[in-house]
């Protein structure tokens, strides 16, 4: 092992190589201290050396310390004595070498970093005004103003570094420190060239991070000009506009050259003035009128979003604002056009598709993915958005905008919250970054050593034999990984389209109190079609009332909802709906994130709760019916019938007791109501569809609500234990498969008792499940009805027993039955229970239902039936040309109809014998039997009707076998419908004429068909 030096111990050497330091060198820095004697160093040496073990570049920061030593003694004397002085200085030194050099060479700089404070801009002013006058020479005022510019950064980056201010504090002290730059060389040059009596005011605009107030160390200065003759606009006439702009253009060009040149100090700032109308091909200045006369005609929507960190930073202010106030209408207009979107998200691609983006990708900063960027965008384009009603989210800077954005709904704070995180984050290392070599650069450097710098400048340091650097690499990709994910969550959201299109006074109703007169709002809203435009203010003010997540949100999303009401069949209904349904959420950020993050959910509720009252109360006791808004896919697909039932089932498991299960049926069956009527409601489901999924909701609860009873009465899952195997069988429109909302579950009870067991014992176990399996299902309880279950069309209806055997069934029908019900076995199916035994009661009613001698009598039989059911079922004061189900022309018509056909036929043309109307007139039109316009107009007007009826249902009318009289409802009926405003004669006139031409084909075909 080699020995140490003389008086470098083993352990010195290990002690400045762990504070960052190469032994050799440091012990010559230390010497040239003076720290370092013969016999070692000495206490003092190793406090320095502790002190600058925690510099970014320790190396860097002795070097400075010893040049301060050399050329300024007395100041590093008092400097060392001075420890927040010392460690500011050692801060600066081993973060940025041109900051050192300068504190090293120059005494002022030095200076600066005793006692630094926030950037006064007016103070800033003063000095460059002051220097300026000081200064001859071009060159020697150039420096002048580069040399305040770059100590006073000095200083900004010394409170940085040691953690007195926040990332916010450095932009805002940077951005001051730029506006008193180019307010101070402004008034000095303009006095110069305009003399005592200048021929124009004028303002610099500040943009981009320079209006924002969020300026880095290096960055370009982005401003634009305005001028105005000192006379006035109106009265300065050709030659006083003529001398104004030349005046401008001299002060302006003046500027230009003076802040951009190159000197001993470095430059001053970067000034870029493109930003301006036509860029470098346009003037330099323009007056206001000329700045608006191009905004009309010319201007693209990347200028109208440049101007959101507009700001006046130099010049005639009161110019400056003026010219603010003119850009207010363009920057927020009363509607957005939705393309604008589309542009400004354009904008960003191209953006993104610099070489330098795709040669760094996530080493960049600002450009690249996850980069500052993309949160700048996002939050520009929800400001675009909102902030034409809303004029708190105006703000400048980014970080306040997001606050504000975060404030009023438009971003969830837990977002917001992120994205302002990681701005900061981005910004720091930005920062650090630009300060090491007084560069602008927005990539992080793929240099080790350069890495291992930059992390150690940001607070990160080695761990193990781990070095600093990948800690931090680690820490930026997290950070770049969450800005990725929530750029695409807000800068493509489709609601920013939605909230486009509605203008910004119908967006103010939502903040009525504040945003429009209440006169004013009642007003719009009644011109929006809701009738009672003082209840529905009250509505929309309790909703949006409060500081509260939920209020926030519904002040985003209501006020593109307000038109979706506005086109349902009940406006102020809806209305009021939503206000129960949100109150009854209350605590829940469900509903209100679907509405705001999913426009299509939150037109479809508006449109669904503006159309039945229904909708509403399923929505309020089944809280998962907002999932299946929310969500296209999870409603997209009907469910049939045994995925129902297992559902069912398996909810049943978990209950002790009958009234425990009785309770879980209910519940289901209002949950899956609620995703039926949803589906119906939103257009997902034609009629038929609808029908189907009722009646494979009917047999699930059918099938579960049997599975309970047996399991109450001890039989097992496998039904083990019964002395009877039990059957249920659908008739009606059960049996159909074409259940409407209203429709009662007609169903027969059959039963047979297993080998062995006695026939009596079997008889009452069936009954006793029969009677119930109704009383569970048809029973009202707190939680509703499963079904209305009726079984009066067994044999001897309600004189006969509930539940017969399978025997008993097969002589009734080949003895007693009567006519309608051998016609009423056409709709027999097996729905629950026994399948076995399903199957043979069906191979029973076939025989009976599909006579091979059915002949006048018979056809004279349904006659009569068919005309005694009109006469004592059609209410007395009631029209029959408006009964949807028993007038001329109703769904009667239709259904005795194809029955007579299925029964003269179907004997010996199996192709017709299914339980389905709708089936049964393709099976019959196949068969030759109708033809074709025939079978088209009973099909037609079967699905109308049926629509009618159930649409009468969901808008909560008592009657929906009658269309009603009431033109209100009528009129509602029909938007509900699809006819839109006006729609009721349209829909009176299709109930006409789709009655007719049914009636014509049953005067035919079942009144003339034995003729």
């Amino acid at each position: 092992m080699t020995a140490a030096p003389p008086g470098r111990t083993a352990t010195v050497e290990g002690a400045l190589a762990a504070s960052g330091l190469d032994p050799a060198r440091a012990e010559v820095r230390l010497r040239e201290l003076g720290l370092w004697a013969d016999d070692g160093p000495g206490p003092d040496a190793m406090d320095l050396v502790e002190l600058v073990s925690d510099a970014a570049s320790p190396e860097d920061a002795l070097h400075v310390m010893a040049e301060l030593a050399a050329r300024q003694p007395e100041r590093y004397a008092g400097m060392r004595a001075d420890s927040a002085w010392c460690r500011r200085v050692v801060a600066l030194a081993g973060a940025s070498r041109p900051l050192g050099d300068l504190l090293a060479r120059h005494a002022d700089a030095l200076d600066g970093l005793r006692d630094p404070g926030a950037v006064d801009a007016a103070e800033v002013a003063r000095q460059v005004s002051a220097g300026l006058a000081a200064a001859e020479g071009r060159d020697a005022r150039a420096s002048a103003v580069a040399a305040i510019r770059r100590r006073t950064t000095a200083a900004i980056a010394a409170r940085d570094l040691t953690g007195a201010v926040d990332v916010e504090e450095v932009g805002r002290d940077l951005a001051r420190l730029a506006e008193g730059v180019l307010a101070g060389t402004v008034e000095a040059l303009h006095a110069e060239i305009g003399g005592r009596t200048p021929a124009a005011r004028l303002a610099i605009i500040g943009m981009g991070k320079l209006g924002g107030e969020e300026l880095n160390y290096v960055s370009d200065v982005d401003v634009i000009f305005v001028h105005e003759p000192t006379g006035g606009a109106a009265g300065a006439g050709a030659e006083g506009e003529q001398a104004a702009r030349d005046e401008a253009q001299r002060a302006f060009g003046a500027l230009l050259q003076l802040l951009n040149a190159s000197t001993t100090m470095g430059r001053a700032y970067e000034v870029d003035p493109t930003l301006r109308p036509e860029g470098r091909d346009g003037p330099l200045s323009r007056t206001v009128q000329s700045f608006v006369t191009y905004w009309e005609r010319w201007a693209e929507t990347w200028e109208f979003q440049a101007l959101l960190k507009a700001r006046p930073v130099g010049g005639d202010r009161a110019l400056g604002e003026r010219l603010l106030a003119a850009a207010e209408r363009f920057v927020f207009p009363e509607q957005l056009d939705p393309d604008a979107i589309a542009r400004v998200r354009d904008m960003k691609g191209r953006v993104q598709s610099k070489h330098e983006v795709v040669r760094h990708g996530a080493r960049q900063l600002k450009l690249g993915p996850g980069g500052l960027r993309d949160i700048e965008f996002a939050v520009q384009l929800l400001q675009l958005v909102h902030g034409r009603a809303d004029r708190t989210v105006r703000a400048r800077g980014t970080l306040p905008a997001l606050a504000a954005l975060a404030r009023g709904g438009y971003v969830a704070r837990d977002d917001a919250t992120t994205f302002a995180d990681a701005y900061r984050e981005l910004r720091r290392v930005e920062h650090r970054l630009q300060l090491a070599h007084e560069r602008r650069t927005h990539t992080v450097p793929d240099d080790p050593e350069a890495e291992e710098r930059l992390a150690r400048s940001l607070g990160f340091r080695p761990v193990g034999d781990e070095p600093a650097r990948s800690a931090f690499l680690g820490h930026l990709r997290r950070v770049q990984a969450d800005v990725r994910g929530l750029h695409a969550k807000l800068f493509y959201r489709p609601l920013l389209e939605v909230h486009a299109a509605v203008p910004a006074s119908d967006a103010a109703l939502v903040d009525a109190g504040t945003a429009m007169p209440q006169e004013a709002a009642v007003t719009r809203l009644e011109a929006l079609g809701f009738r009672d435009g003082r209840g529905v203010l009250r509505d929309l003010q309790a909703l949006t009332a409060g500081v509260s997540r939920t209020a926030r949100t519904l002040r985003v999303v209501l006020p593109a909802m307000l038109h979706a009401f506005a086109d349902s069949p009940d406006p102020d209904a809806g209305m009021r709906a939503l206000r129960t349904l949100v109150e009854s959420h209350a605590g829940d950020g469900t509903l209100v994130a679907a509405l705001r993050d999913q426009p299509p959910a939150a037109d479809l509720l508006a449109r669904l709760l503006g159309t039945s009252e229904v909708v509403g109360e399923l929505l309020i006791s089944q809280p998962q019916g907002i999932e299946w808004i929310a969500d296209a896919e999870a409603r997209a697909l009907p469910r049939d019938r045994d995925s129902l039932a297992t559902a069912a089932l398996g909810m049943l498991r978990w209950q002790s007791d009958l009234a425990g299960r009785q309770a879980v049926l209910r519940r289901f069956k209002r949950r899956e109501l609620a995703r039926i009527v949803v589906r119906d409601l939103g257009g997902d489901s034609p009629v038929s569809v609808v029908g189907g999924e009722l009646t494979a909701l009917g047999e699930a609860c059918l099938e579960a609500g049997l599975a309970a009873v047996l399991q109450e009465l001890g039989a097992g899952g496998d039904r083990s234990g019964a002395p009877a195997d039990i059957a249920v069988v659908g008739l009606g429109k059960l049996g159909g498969g074409e259940l409407h909302y209203a429709s009662d579950l007609d169903v027969v009870f059959v039963h047979e008792p297993v080998p062995g067991a006695d026939d009596t014992a079997a008889n009452t176990f069936a009954m006793d499940v029969a009677e119930r399996v109704l009383t569970s299902l048809s029973a009202v309880t707190a939680e509703g009805t499963a079904f209305e279950v009726d079984a009066e069309l067994r044999p001897e209806g309600r004189s006969g027993p509930l539940s017969r055997s399978l025997g008993s069934c097969r002589v009734y029908y080949e003895r007693w039955a009567q006519p309608w019900e051998h016609q009423a076995l056409l709709k027999g199916r097996h729905v629950a229970g026994s399948r076995r035994l399903g199957r043979a009661f069906i191979e029973l009613a076939r025989a009976h239902a599909y006579p091979a001698d059915f002949g006048r009598a018979e056809v004279t039989a349904m006659r009569k039936m068919k005309a005694r059911i009109e006469r004592e079922r059609i209410p007395k004061r009631s029209d029959p040309a408006r009964h949807l189900k028993l007038g001329p022309g109703g769904l009667s018509d239709i259904e005795w109809t194809v029955q007579l056909l299925q029964r003269r036929h179907g004997w010996r043309e199996p192709l017709v014998r299914t339980t389905s109307t709708m089936g049964a007139i393709d099976a019959l039109q196949d068969a030759g039997v109708l033809d074709v316009r025939d079978a088209e107009w009973l099909r037609d007007g079967h699905r109308f009707l049926t629509r009618v009826r159930n649409r009468l249902y969901l808008l909560r009318q008592h009657d929906v076998d009658s269309l009603p009289t009431s033109a209100p409802v009528v009129e509602k009926l029909a938007r509900s419908l699809g006819y839109g405003r006006g729609g009721r004669q349209h829909l009176e006139a299709d109930q006409l004429r789709h009655s007719r031409r049914v009636r014509r084909v049953t005067e035919r075909l079942f009144y003339g068909l034995s003729r």
